[in-house]
């Protein structure tokens, strides 16, 4: 049944990925990039306490989850991205699909590339050499 409360609607996947870092300065600065670089379209940052045995001690650890939305399309480049701006040798970095709604699903293609956005910005603003 349908109504205009409740129209039916078509779902669509979205990539989830998850990784945790040790600061809020590095989570912040993690976020903003991969959001202007256009490999994420939101990216939620939440303080928690990690319990994990690390090189045979137990830990309890402040640290900073990041949680990126983007498309299965951009998901490698995201990746990419995450590790060469991570601090940690052995980041966590999960990945899990969810279905959307339509609306989201659209405002996330207009906000996420598979193209790098670093590479196309220098390209455009490289000098052009004309013929004389």
């Amino acid at each position: 049944m349908t109504s205009a409360k409740n129209p039916v609607s078509s779902w669509s996947t979205l990539c989830v990925v998850a990784t945790t870092v040790p600061s809020a300065e590095e989570a912040g600065h993690l976020a903003r990039s991969l959001v202007q670089q256009q490999a994420a379209a939101c990216v939620q940052v939440e303080a928690i306490i990690s319990h994990y045995v690390w090189q045979g001690e137990l830990h309890a650890t402040p640290e900073w989850r990041l949680v990126c939305k983007t498309l299965p399309d951009v998901l490698e480049r995201l990746t990419r991205l995450l590790r060469a701006g991570h601090s940690y040798s052995v980041p966590q970095i999960t990945m899990r699909t969810e279905r959307c709604m339509a609306d989201y699903a659209q405002w996330l293609r207009s906000q996420v590339s598979t193209r790098d956005v670093a590479d196309a910005a220098e390209k455009a603003a490289a000098p052009r050499v004309t013929a004389a």
